[in-house]
Parts: C-alpha cells; sequence; structure tokens
C-alpha cells in the first residue's frame, strides 16, 4: 500500500484538515485522485436516484450533470444534519459525470453534426449496446462533462449555501475498426462507464487525443476544483465554518 501523500502546504489544505469534509460519492476513482493530493474526506454515498428528465435539459445538456451534482450534494448534507444536529458536515462535496454525444456544439447551427441530436449516454444495456455506442464514435468525438457541486452552512436561510462548478473535455476517438471494438468489448472493460469505455484503462487505446483536463474524464477535474476551492477560501468562505 502506498503511503499517504502529504498535502501542499497552502492554507486551504490546512483548514479543510480540521473540518468535517464528505465526499457525496462512493467512485473510488473520485477517491482516488482527491487522494492524490493528500486529501481524504469522509465518505458518505448519496442516495439520490440520479432521475431527473433529460428532457428538461434539451439544448444546455452539460447543465444536467451540474443538476445533478447539487441533488445529491444535498442529500447528503441534510441527511447527515437530520442524523446528528451535533456535528453537521463543514463541507459536502459531490460530482456527477456525464458523455454527451455528439458534443452539443457539433450539433448546433452550421456545426459539423448540425441535424443530430445531442444526447447523454447511459451505461451500455448489453455488449451489443456497447459495440453500436463506440462504433458510432468511432472516428468522431464525444464530450465529458463533470459537475461539481458543494454544500456548506451558513447563518443565512436556508441554513447552507450550494455552489458548482463545471468541466469539459472533448475526446477525439480513433477511426477504430470493428476488430479492434469487438477486442475491446470481449476483454470486459467499459460495460459499466457511461458511453462504454474506461479512458484510463484499455480504452485509452481508442482514443487519439483529449481537449481539456483528463482528470476529468476519469469523474473528477482535480485541478480546476482546487483553483475553485482556493479562490473560495481567499474570499473568506472556509474561515466562517
Amino acid at each position: 500500500m502506498a503511503a499517504p501523500v502529504t498535502p501542499l502546504a497552502l492554507p486551504v489544505f490546512k483548514k479543510l484538515a480540521r473540518k468535517r469534509v464528505v465526499l457525496a460519492s462512493s467512485s473510488p476513482r473520485r477517491k482516488d485522485l482527491l487522494a492524490i493530493v493528500g486529501f481524504v474526506p469522509e465518505i458518505v454515498p448519496s442516495t439520490f436516484a440520479e432521475d431527473l428528465p433529460k428532457a428538461d435539459f434539451a439544448g444546455r445538456l452539460a447543465e444536467y450533470p451540474v443538476a445533478t451534482a447539487g441533488e445529491k450534494a444535498l442529500e447528503v448534507y441534510e441527511r447527515l444534519v437530520r442524523t446528528d444536529d451535533e456535528n453537521p458536515p463543514d463541507l459536502v462535496i459531490s460530482a456527477d459525470t456525464v458523455v454527451i454525444f455528439p458534443p452539443e456544439r457539433d450539433t448546433a447551427r452550421g456545426g459539423p453534426a448540425e441535424g443530430e441530436t445531442s444526447e447523454v449516454l447511459e451505461k451500455p444495456v448489453n455488449a451489443a449496446d456497447q459495440r453500436a455506442v463506440l462504433r458510432l464514435m468511432a472516428g468522431r468525438q464525444c464530450e465529458v462533462v463533470t459537475g461539481v457541486c458543494i454544500v456548506y452552512p451558513t447563518i443565512d436561510a436556508p441554513g447552507y449555501k450550494l455552489e458548482s462548478i463545471s468541466c469539459s473535455t472533448l475526446v477525439q476517438f480513433y477511426d477504430n475498426t470493428d476488430e479492434t471494438i469487438d477486442a475491446y468489448i470481449s476483454h470486459g472493460e467499459g460495460h459499466d462507464r457511461a458511453g462504454g469505455f474506461a479512458i484510463q484503462g484499455l480504452g485509452g487505446l481508442l482514443i487519439d487525443r483529449i481537449e481539456g483536463s483528463y482528470d476529468n474524464t476519469v469523474g473528477f477535474p482535480s485541478s480546476m476544483f482546487w483553483r475553485w476551492i482556493t479562490e473560495l477560501d481567499a474570499d473568506g468562505v472556509f474561515d466562517e465554518l
């Protein structure tokens, strides 16, 4: 087992080390991306059903993961306060990542995929579904969007504040052959991932390049998150916790 990482000697890390910080996710990838910088929050997975109607986000699908992450964070924050109002969380962090194909900028008027409809890709229901999606994306781009939300207590009603950021990464696939796609599916990877691939695993062999944050494609835009948290700290947000 690797030794724990010592966080950078920055004020925000020192402040949060003394607080009850909760990650509202059971994702091992998000936990690992936080641990890489020496941040080890309490893990309390959200029970939110993640069933917001996608039709409500037509034309603005990138807002869907932000809304879902917000519901996750609020569910955990309110549950922990109800469970023990003497020890409420100081900060709840949540995230939701989706794969959009084709990217909405491509299906917009004048875009290279004008006339197509952008969709949020779900996890494949079976191997045939995974094969169809990966064939469809061969030689093309998808967009990976992660919404990250935090909830922290305030003295103003309703007693907490919810804030969010969003990160987008474009993923360009090679024009993968059916043989390559079938070999990937037969290996067993990606069937439990939105879009049917895992970029940090063998799925990386299907990818030509990305534009944006790699960590975001794994499930948590670590660098953007810490820049944001540092800015909030500079504004005095964590002084009040």
